[in-house]
């Protein structure tokens, strides 16, 4: 299951790094740090009858983008939870998609922040 917070820029940011030899490994922690924020959020969110919806919440390591997982093979309900299944009457409780709205702000400002650390400590500005 995927929830998308679409970052503007980003794949030609990633191309103008490519293009001068950057190691992604340190964007690719830039990403995981708000992932993980956007995976903590999304886990007090989510509705707890077992604990196990909130167990599976994880932020999870990419170098092009922010990427947060729920559910796995003993939670395969996470995505009928998030958007609900309407033919069996299970209406959504959104707890990733209002976990990334909620902090919008803060990941915007998170993300810029990361980006210009990286290009202060590769000497780039």
């Amino acid at each position: 299951m995927a929830v998308a917070v679409q970052v503007t820029g980003l794949a030609q940011l990633n191309k103008a790094l490519t293009s001068i030899g950057f190691d992604f490994s340190e964007l690719s922690e830039a990403n995981f740090a708000i992932a993980k924020m956007v995976a903590d959020r999304a886990t007090t969110l989510a509705p707890k009858r077992t604990g196990a919806l909130a167990g599976s919440i994880k932020g999870v390591k990419d170098k092009n983008k922010v990427r947060v997982s729920a559910g796995n093979a003993k939670v395969p309900y996470a995505g009928v939870i998030e958007y609900g299944w309407a033919k069996r009457r299970i209406k959504a409780q959104p707890y990733l998609t209002k976990a990334g709205a909620e902090l919008r702000n803060e990941i915007k400002q998170q993300y810029e922040n990361n980006i210009k650390e990286i290009i202060r400590k590769n000497g780039l500005n």
